[in-house]
């Protein structure tokens, strides 16, 4: 039967996790995530291709209803390239909710867009997205996967 200093030594060990200083809380982690994403709105309203493609990892995917998944920053770019001339009227992404999971946090929300294509009618779109973001070794977080979801226009 282990003696009492025995109990003691395996009961710090068991506390050493506890004790360490936290990380980042699920708080703070939250409000990080939203504000990247206000970050990356503003690169959707400018049609940057290449500051929309940083904002994903390197095996980052991108899912546009309708097509193949886009997979990794210089297929993203290539594909948000492929819109030379859209205006941009209106686009919001409005978070509803920001999960954390350690290093990963998944946000849900809705979006709408109000866009003009060269030579097309203008066209609105609204629906819901899904953003799974992954923090970086810098402490930032990038999009691993990017779902929308598009939702029909609403009857009159």
């Amino acid at each position: 039967m282990p003696r009492v200093s025995q109990w003691l030594r395996l009961a710090a060990v068991a506390l050493l996790p506890a004790c360490a200083p936290p990380g980042p809380s699920a708080d703070s982690a939250r409000a990080e995530v939203v504000a990247a994403l206000d970050r990356y709105q503003v690169a959707a309203r400018a049609v940057d291709p290449d500051a929309i493609a940083g904002f994903f990892t390197a095996t980052g995917t991108l899912f546009e209803p309708g097509i193949d998944p886009i997979r990794g920053r210089d297929s993203i770019r290539a594909f948000i390239a492929s819109f030379p001339g859209v205006q941009v009227h209106t686009a919001t992404a409005t978070p509803d909710t920001v999960e954390v999971y350690g290093g990963t946090a998944y946000l849900w929300g809705s979006y709408y867009e109000h866009l003009a294509f060269p030579g097309q009618p203008e066209s609105e779109q609204h629906g819901r997205f899904v953003m799974q973001w992954v923090r970086q070794p810098d402490a930032s977080w990038l999009i691993e996967r990017y779902f929308r979801v598009p939702l029909p226009a609403p009857q009159p």
